[in-house]
């Protein structure tokens, strides 16, 4: 059991209570770009923005059932006057 617990981010067991913790903390993940909209009247994924030739446009990921395949992931660039916010909750 050396040391203790095994050796997670915050060191071994016997580390933390002496301490000695030589290990350095990672800088807090940035929180995730994507957002939660609508194309369509169907509930997507936005999860990219770019500057296009005819005005801002968005990387949008879409669930669709297609009746002889099964669920499909639909990945395509929309204007975006095309994608609508989903509302926040109340």
């Amino acid at each position: 059991m050396r040391g203790g617990y095994g050796t997670g981010e915050h060191g071994t067991l016997a580390e933390r209570v002496a301490g000695t913790t030589t290990h350095q903390r990672r800088p807090p993940t940035p929180p995730s770009p994507a957002r939660h909209c609508f194309v369509d009247s169907e509930p997507s994924l936005l999860v990219e923005w770019r500057r296009g030739n005819r005005g801002w446009e968005g990387r949008v990921l879409t669930l669709l059932w297609v009746d002889a395949v099964g669920w499909v992931t639909m990945e395509r660039w929309l204007p975006a006057t095309e994608i609508t916010p989903r509302p926040f909750p109340v």
